[in-house]
């Protein structure tokens, strides 16, 4: 069983031109300058990947900057679904997105939400030796646990906890938070009553494979210590600019 190819917000998957921009191609499934529910207006492609399209949008009404993210209704695996539910549950709580709006139609499932900036995956590699210092790393660790510590208080497990899934704000009063993104491989890990749900005796493999717990590795059910063991790969990433296994 092949693990789903994951949609994420850095643009690996797209071609890009010489600026390091992304560059449209006729099956995007929005164009510039579309109009999506005759509010969310098309900028430009911002990332993709198995999973969907994420566009930067101009919301015509309160004139900000928003981020589209949009799959396919024709795609066999629907994760946007989970995406919103996850977003909705966590709205108000820090180091989350605001949600702005959802819909659908006959060609494409979409979110709307807050636009961030660089995710950290760009800003290390970015970096003079790919590696952040020790008090940039304490500064976004301390950040990025009380975000998992968020997600795992309303009963779910990220499962994809890696530096492409955490940006920075992108203007100037949030430009030093850390904000996590991406919901769609989440799991609800608790019951109704509010108990652990009893584990599968075979999970499948979610998540990314660099930043995976050996546990996942394992198709083992992924608690929320899976999500910790992934930040701890993280941290060692930042301050080393590599994992022994890359």
């Amino acid at each position: 069983h092949k693990p789903p190819k994951k949609l994420s917000w850095e643009g690996h998957l797209d071609s890009t031109d010489q600026n390091n921009n992304i560059t449209m191609t006729s099956e995007d499934l929005l164009q510039p300058g579309h109009v999506v529910k005759e509010r969310w207006k098309v900028v430009k492609k911002i990332g993709g990947g198995g999973f969907g399209e994420i566009y930067e949008g101009l919301d015509l009404i309160t004139r900000e900057q928003v981020a589209l993210k949009v799959e396919s209704a024709r795609q066999p695996k629907q994760v946007l679904k989970m995406e919103v539910a996850v977003l909705k549950k966590l709205q108000g709580k820090e180091h989350i997105c605001r949600f702005i709006g959802c819909g659908r139609n006959d060609r494409f499932n979409y979110v709307v939400m807050q636009l961030q900036g660089r995710n950290l995956a760009e800003l290390r590699r970015a970096q003079p030796r790919a590696a952040f210092s020790l008090s940039t790393t304490l500064r976004l660790g301390l950040q990025i646990l009380k975000a998992i510590e968020s997600i795992h208080s309303v009963g779910f497990l990220h499962r994809d906890i890696k530096p492409s899934n955490f940006s920075m704000g992108r203007l100037p009063y949030n430009c030093r938070k850390v904000y996590m993104l991406d919901f769609g491989l989440a799991r609800q890990y608790t019951t109704a009553t509010g108990e652990v749900r009893a584990p599968r005796a075979a999970a499948g493999f979610r998540g990314t494979v660099r930043y995976a717990s050996i546990n996942a590795h394992k198709n083992r059910e992924m608690g929320r210590h899976d999500d910790l063991w992934s930040l701890f790969y993280m941290l060692v990433e930042f301050v080393n600019g590599q994992l022994p296994w890359r």
